[in-house]
């Protein structure tokens, strides 16, 4: 398809996006990692193949993290509407009914000779690959342990597309539990710890003999979390993206001046946790990341490390945390 590329480098997207002129584009920001990216890049290829007026871009967030970071990829998948230089649209999930509904939006104010076929904002039917038991095996064991709490649903938490789909996300959210959801337009599944709970009518039950709130891990916290996690390590980072694939290029600075330094630290990927990137900027009141704690006490942000570095100070303070091969 002419309209839809993958991108392999910065100076093909640079050679692909021209966001001055008036194509309309659909970035599609993904992740080998994350299950829910490959039902939607299928998704996001069908709807390529059906709006032509539209150039479709695949993106995978982490091999590009200053593209990332310019669109603001908090997650993944993710979806952006660029229409002359601006950001029209953006989704963000495994949210089908709605990426189908902006790519119609703007796929139709760009032709006029589609408006008919534009109008249309049915989610692609997508036939899954085929996958070997092992693989199935496999793939179902990654998602029924990707959280505390999984529940297996028809739609999105957003947008569930049947009635009891509905009733089990208002059972989980009327019972403040954290979830996470996997869209399978199947039989609505719960998972705890990776062990298979039940369907809508179990949980019910459960709910009602109060059963289901001792399966379910306790909650902690945001601060007790936040505070776990400042004092996870003597050395505690907290970044955009890991220490193999920073986000951003704060992060990546930090990460390499720490690898001169031959220190041994832990991170976190605030990418990751909303509530957590949100809550330590008031909780350290601290404004920017990425952060670098040592002790559980704040030392800064980048340029502070920098800085500390330079003078000598950032070694005395952290020499506890020298890697002993060092």
């Amino acid at each position: 398809m002419s309209n839809y590329t993958v991108i392999a480098s910065d100076e093909e997207f640079a050679a692909v996006f021209k966001p001055t002129t008036s194509t309309v584009y659909a970035l599609n920001f993904w992740a080998a990692w994350a299950p829910p990216c490959i039902q939607m890049n299928e998704v996001f290829e069908e709807l390529a193949s059906k709006n032509s007026a539209i150039h479709f871009i695949k993106i995978e967030a982490e091999k590009f993290p200053d593209i990332s970071e310019e669109y603001e990829i908090a997650a993944v998948p993710s979806f952006v509407i660029v229409k002359e230089g601006n950001v029209v649209d953006r989704v963000e999930g495994a949210n089908a009914p709605e990426l189908s509904k902006a790519v119609a939006k703007y796929s139709k104010s760009t032709s006029t000779s589609g408006l008919n076929s534009a109008a249309t904002t049915t989610t692609p039917s997508v036939a899954p690959p085929t996958m070997s038991p092992e693989e199935m095996n496999a793939r179902l064991k990654e998602l029924t342990s990707s959280s505390a709490v999984m529940a297996f649903i028809k739609g999105t938490p957003t947008a569930p597309r049947c009635q009891f789909s509905r009733q089990l996300l208002e059972i989980l959210t009327a019972q403040n539990i954290r979830f996470s959801s996997f869209n399978i337009l199947a039989d609505d599944e719960v998972y705890v710890k990776g062990e298979f709970v039940g369907g809508l009518d179990v949980v019910k039950e459960l709910v009602a003999t109060g059963e289901f709130q001792a399966l379910v891990p306790a909650e902690k916290d945001l601060k007790t979390r936040m505070d776990e996690l400042i004092n996870k390590a003597p050395l505690m980072i907290f970044i955009k993206g890991s220490p193999e694939t920073p986000r951003c290029g704060f992060s990546k600075k930090l990460v390499a001046l720490l690898a001169d330094q031959e220190v041994t630290y832990d991170s976190f990927d605030i990418l990751e946790d909303d509530d957590i990137r949100q809550g330590l900027k008031t909780h350290v009141d601290w404004p920017t990341f990425p952060m670098v704690f040592f002790k559980g006490e704040l030392l800064g942000g980048l340029d502070i490390v920098t800085e500390m570095v330079e003078n000598g100070e950032f070694q005395q303070v952290v020499a506890e945390a020298k890697s002993p091969e060092s």
